[in-house]
């Protein structure tokens, strides 16, 4: 669906399957920076409603057992990732919880690899009912981060776009749930006392 900033008519390409359960989804404008609601399209709920009522039982096994295949193929593709270089110590690291639950947040990285989700053993814990439990991991490369999807189910957005895995850099958002991050890179002087 085409969504639109009402302040300043910036037009976006809005996948509708982000809504997962809700409603509505605020977005917020990349030119304009102004933060808007946007409804799901009452044809499609309907027809997502219809399709929950109809065995209704079946479809909740279905999905319990999904579940648990994400959670194990998320657990082994974790083990799997390979051992990172220690983080450089002329640079900090940060994820800027930008819009959602947890928005104002800034979470220090310090390690190489962290896992984002909303379950207790996630290294950054968002407080989103749309957040998988294990949702992502971002490996940290240099000055880049590299965002790896952990099967979620309601998927992780850069651009706009559900991405398996993608690049991040300094300063660009992505999206989790109703949650927008930023990963941000600073440059740091050694010798500065501080």
């Amino acid at each position: 669906m085409i969504v639109s900033c009402p302040n300043c008519g910036a037009r976006y390409q809005y996948d509708e399957a982000r809504f997962g359960e809700a409603t509505v989804k605020r977005l917020k404008c990349t030119k304009c920076t102004t933060v808007f609601e946007v409804r799901r399209p009452a044809v499609t709920f309907e027809e997502r409603s219809q399709e929950t009522n109809v065995g209704a039982k079946k479809k909740g096994e279905d999905t319990t057992k999904e579940l648990e295949l994400k959670k194990l193929q998320a657990d082994r593709e974790l083990a799997t990732l390979p051992e990172l270089a220690p983080l450089p110590t002329n640079r900090r690291y940060s994820l800027a919880i930008i819009l959602g639950a947890n928005s104002g947040q800034i979470y220090p990285i310090t390690k190489p690899r962290i896992v984002l989700g909303r379950g207790f053993g996630c290294d950054l814990q968002l407080a989103d009912s749309e957040v998988s439990r294990r949702h992502a991991v971002l490996d940290i490369r240099g000055d880049q981060g590299v965002l790896v999807d952990l099967g979620s189910t309601n998927g992780t957005f850069v651009n706009g776009v559900r991405v398996q895995q993608s690049n991040i850099a300094s300063h660009q958002e992505f999206s989790l749930g109703t949650s927008t991050l930023m990963f941000i890179v600073t440059e740091t002087d050694d010798g500065a006392a501080g």
